[in-house]
């Protein structure tokens, strides 16, 4: 008997070996961290840069106008005087629908000139003796009134010839379609011998001796561009930038892409409608951002650091933006001259610190 009571007393004792009391998390935690060696940790500051922020973007090169040419007159093209990619200046003939119908016309007219005249000096000359004759109330009065209603009858018949005339030449003039302005032809959709109706598009004209240079640019550059008045750009590689003055940015941000539109016009010389260009926005007001080392920022998951507060370690949430050399920008939780922990490696939330100098 005495032999059993003494086995359970021995394993009694056992279990209570195995499992300790229970205390207090907190209490737990003090003594942990009486047990830890405060760690040894270096602080710094954000660097601070003033800089203009720049945005590299692919563009391309446009037409500063264009104009579809077509004729005024309907006929049968007779000569095509240019092809796509020349050069035209103002006033240079581009191509002439078959002018013999419309000298035919002209010539017709000008006959009609000639008859109206003749009528209506004929007609002058009629109320000139009518006039005489009634003033001696030789004839009667309806007869004079007959007379000068047959002189504005040809009269104005001569007026209607002459409008005619100039009617006839101007067809006759714009059946040669000639440059509203200097420019390059970029499409032709007509051939010799064709018929080419009233405001049918025959040709299409780049017009001036620019070009307009565009990019599109992310939504949220748009702050940052106000004042803008000009940006460069490349479409040769390795060869120095040019530069293009600002013509238009974009009122609207489009929904689909969230971007809008930035426009800048430069001389033509070498350039093309449809090349790509490589544009660079530079803001045109000095901005100043703060810069850590990637040490300093824990990056495995939301973007961090790491305070000293109170012995402790303290954790920030950050908003980072570009990297440079080792370096990342921070866009929003910290300000300048705030301290932060320089190396992030192996340290956690509520570890022991002690700051050394």
């Amino acid at each position: 008997m005495q032999s059993k009571s003494l086995s359970v007393l021995i394993l009694t004792l056992g279990l209570a070996a195995c499992h300790p009391s229970s205390e207090d998390p907190a209490t737990a935690r003090e003594s942990l961290d009486r047990n830890l060696e405060p760690r040894k940790v270096t602080e710094i500051v954000p660097e601070v840069r003033e800089e203009r922020p720049s945005v590299a973007l692919v563009g391309e090169i446009r037409a500063f106008d264009t104009v579809r040419i077509s004729s005024e007159v309907a006929g049968r093209v007779e000569k095509i005087n240019v092809e796509v990619g020349d050069k035209v200046s103002q006033g240079q003939p581009l191509l002439s629908v078959d002018r013999r119908t419309f000298e035919l016309r002209l010539r017709q007219a000008e006959a009609r000139i000639q008859a109206a005249k003749a009528s209506l000096e004929l007609a002058r000359r009629e109320l000139e003796r009518k006039e005489d004759l009634v003033s001696d109330k030789t004839i009667p009065q309806a007869a004079f009134d007959q007379a000068q209603a047959n002189h504005d009858l040809a009269a104005a018949a001569l007026l209607e010839a002459v409008a005619a005339r100039d009617l006839a030449q101007h067809d006759y003039e714009v059946s040669v379609i000639r440059a509203p302005a200097a420019g390059a032809v970029i499409g032709r959709s007509v051939v010799a011998g064709q018929w080419a109706d009233v405001g049918q598009d025959l040709l299409e004209v780049a017009l001036g001796t620019k070009v307009k240079i565009v990019a599109r640019v992310p939504s949220h550059w748009v702050m940052a561009l106000q004042g803008l008045d000009g940006f460069d750009f490349t479409v040769v590689p390795h060869q120095p930038p040019r530069r293009a003055r600002l013509y238009s940015i974009d009122p609207v941000v489009q929904e689909a892409s969230r971007s809008f539109e930035v426009i800048g016009t430069a001389p033509a010389e070498g350039l093309k409608p449809g090349m790509f260009a490589n544009v660079t926005l530079e803001a045109p007001d000095v901005v100043q951002s703060l810069w850590l080392p990637v040490s300093a920022i824990l990056t495995s998951d939301t973007p961090k650091v790491y305070l000293a507060q109170d012995g402790r370690i303290a954790v920030r949430r950050i908003q980072t933006g570009l990297r440079d050399d080792g370096m990342i920008e921070i866009v929003s939780g910290l300000v300048e001259d705030e301290r932060v922990i320089s190396d992030v490696a192996g340290l956690s939330r509520d570890l022991p610190v002690e700051v050394v100098r």
